[in-house]
């Protein structure tokens, strides 16, 4: 079993490392996103569409309507508490332990007086959410334009990515406290992570149906839309990452405007 585990391991950290050289080339800048491998791209994002038919919108919308608000919110709420400990990884990487520190006491709070999660105690003492994901973080320090986050990928179900946030994605999944822990106690950690994953695909499904919708219905090319908003969306969290953490950085960069006014 731990040589299994082992070599489960591995081989993600090998599928990191080969993902991550994806964004240190074809550096396209803000021009375009990146998609050379457009073909298997498309036909997964069809393959996903079917899925997003026939079963996931279903259930996401009998669960939007059907379920109650206040209970739609704690699973919500303990939806983030679990990511907590993921997100307070990450800040202490981007260089702001102040805030992970913020971020572990939300998750102590929650945790105990807020009943695992259910509740957000937190954010009523004064404690803000956060949310950092090891695909902001390589952007954060990544020599290039946000918007290159090296070749675009569609991956199966979880839809939308691209080099650097599928390095994210899988450096945040291998330091997840809750999957090590699950490791360790030999629990079955397939079931526990299939639960989770499912129910942050149903909760963020539900949260994201008009949006979606609405996206399809006014493009021409709905996969190419799809690749422009995400590609935007995760250049705009990186780069209001950038300008709030690198003071040195904006403050010379205003100074280069004042001298050109």
């Amino acid at each position: 079993m731990m040589k299994r585990k082992a070599r489960r391991s591995l081989a993600a950290m090998v599928i990191a490392t080969t993902l991550m050289g994806g964004c240190a080339t074809g550096d396209t800048g803000a021009a375009e996103v990146w998609d050379p491998i457009e073909t298997p791209n498309r036909f997964l994002f069809s393959i996903n569409r079917v899925v997003d038919i026939i079963a996931l919108r279903p259930v996401a919308v009998i669960y939007r309507d059907w379920v109650p608000e206040p209970a739609q919110k704690s699973v919500r709420n303990l939806l983030d508490n679990l990511g907590e400990p993921v997100t307070a990884i990450n800040e202490v990487v981007q260089g702001d332990p102040s805030r992970a520190a913020t971020t572990m006491a939300r998750f102590l709070v929650n945790s105990t007086i807020g009943v695992a999660g259910l509740f957000d105690v937190a954010t009523m003492l004064g404690l803000e959410r956060t949310k950092e994901d090891a695909g902001k973080t390589i952007g954060l320090y990544a020599g290039v334009e946000p918007e290159n986050g090296g070749f675009y990928l569609m991956l199966p179900v979880i839809g939308p990515s691209n080099a650097r946030d599928g390095t994210g994605l899988m450096m945040d999944y291998l330091v997840d406290p809750f999957r090590i822990l699950t490791f360790n106690l030999a629990i079955d950690w397939t079931a526990y992570q299939a639960a989770r994953y499912g129910m942050n695909v149903v909760d963020y499904r539900s949260r994201t149906i008009f949006a979606l919708d609405d996206l399809e219905k006014n493009s021409v090319d709905y996969y190419a839309a799809l690749r422009s908003a995400y590609t935007q969306n995760r250049a705009d969290l990186i780069r209001q990452k950038r300008e709030k953490t690198d003071t040195k950085g904006e403050l010379e960069r205003r100074d280069n405007l004042a001298l050109v006014r």
